[in-house]
């Protein structure tokens, strides 16, 4: 609500909604959920299975050299 006047910010704000993060606050979080998704990642071996496949199709196809 950057722009919007500060006097009606207030009336603008849903009832219950958490308030804004910071812009640090989305990165760590952003950084943090990355972090999950990698160790998953690593420990399923379906995903690098999944992956290998992918990758194989795309190369039949002529998508990677």
């Amino acid at each position: 609500m950057h722009n919007v006047h500060a006097t009606i910010q207030p009336l603008l704000r849903v009832p219950g909604a958490p308030p804004p993060i910071t812009e640090q606050e989305l990165q760590r979080l952003r950084k943090q959920a990355w972090a999950e998704v990698a160790a998953i990642e690593a420990s399923d071996n379906h995903y690098h299975r999944a992956l290998q496949d992918q990758q194989q199709h795309l190369h039949s196809l002529g998508m990677l050299s």
